[in-house]
């Protein structure tokens, strides 16, 4: 009887299993430029245990000029090579609290022009349109219980259709997957995700456009109301008689 409460005393003094790192947050905010280029900052809030290593995937496939930007005391990363697709971390040894760590890369081609269709194939969007495709899939074993990406469009430029938003919202959730929105006289598109395990996966698709329409298509609406009012003046002078 006494080994046997010894035996239990000891299973509840001993120390329970270690908890698996995750990423708790992980934000990225992409500037896009006049010329296509997109300049990325991602902010990654991280748990686990002391002196842990993880390996957290970048949010880009084509990316350069990585550089790091803050991290939390003790924290430690190795710069990857360019054609990496993730970053290694390994967390403080003296702390349990969250980690921070934040790192800019540069995108060199973000926003992109509409694809030219082969011949006898008909556009699907406007010859003026860009298109900005992002695909990201958590490829490690690390959960990413908060996942976003903003996407800030140039001035001059506006949304003019969301063609891609995956994976569909669930009926528990409220909002879309993608929300359009502005900022200092930008506009943006917010993609949101939860609980983002190994294998998962989220991606968007977003049309863009001038802000303001080019002179053939303004020329093209003074036509097409000049004829509507040709059109209406003969069907007035013909009921007349």
């Amino acid at each position: 009887m006494k080994a046997a409460r010894t035996i239990a005393l000891l299973l509840l003094l001993a120390p329970g299993p270690a908890r698996a790192a995750e990423i708790s947050q992980y934000t990225t905010s992409l500037s896009v430029d006049p010329d296509g280029a997109g300049h990325a900052v991602c902010r990654l809030v991280m748990t686990g245990g002391p002196s842990e290593t993880l390996e957290v995937p970048l949010s880009h496939g084509a990316w350069t000029n990585f550089r790091l930007a803050e991290a939390s005391e003790g924290l430690r990363l190795e710069p990857p090579r360019e054609t990496s697709e993730t970053v290694r971390v390994t967390l403080p040894a003296a702390t349990t609290a969250p980690s921070r760590l934040t790192f800019t890369l540069d995108v060199p081609m973000a926003l992109a022009r509409a694809e030219t269709p082969g011949p006898g194939i008909r556009l699907t969007m406007p010859a003026e349109s860009r298109t900005l495709k992002y695909a990201f899939v958590n490829t490690q074993e690390t959960l990413i219980k908060d996942f976003r990406m903003l996407v800030t469009l140039p001035e001059g430029y506006r949304f003019q259709a969301i063609r891609e938003q995956l994976p569909r919202p669930t009926k528990s959730e409220v909002e879309p997957r993608v929300r359009l929105g502005g900022e200092g006289g930008r506009q943006n598109a917010l993609l949101k995700v939860t609980n983002l395990r190994q294998g998962d996966d989220t991606s968007m698709l977003l049309e863009a456009v001038p802000a303001r329409r080019s002179l053939l298509w303004l020329v093209a609406g003074v036509v097409l109301s000049g004829l509507y009012l040709a059109g209406f003046r003969n069907l007035v002078a013909r009921s007349k008689e």
